[in-house]
């Protein structure tokens, strides 16, 4: 699931209740925007992990509210694991000692947005500094 550290309260209508957030935002933005003549931005940003998106994001409901939404391109490993890995992979690296479920990319992240309908248009990158 979505439900991030531990201690979290998550629930199954997490998913929908976040869409329909964004989408009451980008009502109001727009009809905000509406009486002054100005477009007002509405972004996020979105998890990497495919599992993550599956189970807490509405792609095509998310974007077409966001503006656009920035994908977490880094801590895709770190101190919490027993194995060094890439922190911030562009590319998933030959020989990634991670299991299966665990191996996470820049690549694989924007795939997985992509192929839940994201318009390309609406995705930027984040990377470490």
């Amino acid at each position: 699931n979505s439900d991030g550290h531990l201690g979290n309260i998550y629930k199954p209508a997490d998913k929908a209740n976040y869409t329909l957030l964004a989408q009451e935002f980008r009502r109001q933005l727009d009809a905000l925007g509406a009486t002054t003549g100005k477009h007002y931005t509405l972004s996020a940003f979105l998890p990497a992990d495919p599992a993550k998106i599956s189970a807490g994001i509405d792609v095509p409901g998310l974007f077409g509210a966001f503006d656009f939404a920035t994908i977490q391109g880094y801590d895709y490993h770190g101190a919490w694991e027993t194995t060094t890995n890439q922190q911030s992979a562009l590319t998933l690296p030959a020989g990634d000692p991670s299991p299966a479920n665990q191996r996470f990319s820049s690549e694989i992240a924007i795939n997985a947005y992509v192929s839940g309908g994201a318009p390309k248009s609406k995705l930027t990158l984040g990377i470490p500094f």
